[in-house]
């Protein structure tokens, strides 16, 4: 039979969809299609918010970790007894018997901040030796734009939050270093155009040597071995005493909310000066608690918001206070909150309530300070 006539005779199985059907359909389809795409945008905003958040997190632990590990070397120097006395005739590492031509009075009471750079008047051998005295300093983000003010750093920085505040730390690095394959070979870096320490540990009644004098010079991979021949030993010509890196590095907040670095480094040109590093973006309020042992039982007796140069060799602890906020802000979130850091009131600054952020906190306990007291 034509399948045609079949067609024509029943009305059924010629009708298509109708337009309300197809109305229907597309209504549905559109509903489904918004619910999807609300549903995918909605996760993708909550995921968005995790991974702020999550970074957020990650920026806040390790700027304090950060803090944390460098306040807890304050006072390292190698082999060389601590504290070290800068002009002591037989120990210091400014000795009579090294210091040649050095003019080293009168020096400035209030040690500077960026020192190794020349820039006080003062050889950078002897603003660094003088630093050993004072291997912590800190104060309020001001102090930080005077130094730069002044020209001390030899590098430039940006402007710091003047509020905030800022922590200086000198030390050796926790890694000895030294000519041909001893910096590879111990998983340090290799020497440079810097300042190093070296701590003599042998006894030589003939030489004159009684073991503990300290060198400190600028060397490079080239004359370490000429400017630094003391031996570890018994005087055994074998064994090179360890060498250290002198390190100086100044952490404070920028205008910009964050933390930055301030190292000491060779520059072009044969100088010293301070290079500049961003470790953390979204850094907001940076405060200390210290921790101060005036009987010298390793206990601290008294807590202080600020740190003179004069209270800094009673310094036996610390409490780290950071706020770190995201970078970004979130719609629809306001935070009014009132913050409590070391010991004060803080709020939001104004325009900044949308971002969300992080209160982060943290006691250090600076180990070769409280060892030798006990």
């Amino acid at each position: 039979m034509d399948s045609s006539l079949l067609i024509s005779r029943n009305p059924l199985l010629a009708a298509g969809f109708g337009l309300i059907e197809l109305m229907i359909a597309l209504t549905l389809g559109t509903v489904i299609i918004l619910g999807v795409t609300t549903l995918f945008s909605d996760s993708s905003r909550a995921l968005n918010d995790i991974n702020r958040s999550g970074r957020q997190l990650e920026n806040s632990l390790y700027a304090i970790d950060l803090l944390a590990k460098e306040l807890a070397l304050v006072d390292y120097w190698g082999e060389a007894g601590a504290p070290v006395d800068a002009d002591d005739p037989a120990y210091g590492a400014l000795r009579a018997a090294e210091v040649d031509t050095l003019d080293i009075d009168p020096y400035p009471v209030v040690p500077p901040l960026c020192v190794g750079t020349g820039a006080t008047g003062f050889d950078p051998r002897v603003e660094l030796a003088w630093a050993m005295e004072y291997p912590l300093l800190a104060g309020l983000g001001s102090e930080v734009d005077a130094a730069l003010g002044e020209d001390q750093c030899n590098g430039g920085a940006p402007t710091s939050s003047a509020g905030a505040a800022y922590v200086a730390i000198r030390r050796a690095s926790t890694c000895a270093t030294g000519a041909g394959s001893i910096a590879q070979v111990n998983g340090c870096s290799a020497m440079d155009d810097s300042f190093y320490l070296q701590t003599n540990g042998c006894y030589d009644e003939n030489a004159g040597l009684s073991g503990g004098e300290v060198k400190l010079y600028r060397a490079n991979s080239a004359n370490v071995e000429t400017i630094f021949p003391y031996t570890r030993y018994d005087c055994d010509q074998t064994e090179r005493a360890p060498i250290y890196r002198f390190i100086s590095r100044i952490y404070f907040l920028s205008q910009n909310d964050q933390l930055v670095r301030l190292s000491l480094s060779a520059l072009q040109g044969g100088m010293h000066g301070y290079i500049q590093e961003t470790l953390v973006d979204g850094v907001e309020e940076l405060q200390f608690e210290w921790f101060l042992d005036d009987s010298g039982d390793g206990q601290h007796d008294r807590v202080e918001h600020t740190l003179s140069h004069a209270d800094a060799a009673n310094v036996v602890g610390a409490k780290i206070w950071l706020m770190v906020r995201d970078t970004q802000p979130r719609p629809g979130y306001q935070d009014r909150m009132a913050y409590t850091l070391a010991g004060r009131e803080w709020t939001v600054p104004q325009g900044r309530e949308a971002y969300p952020r992080t209160l982060q906190s943290r006691v250090v306990t600076l180990s070769n300070r409280v060892g030798r007291r006990r």
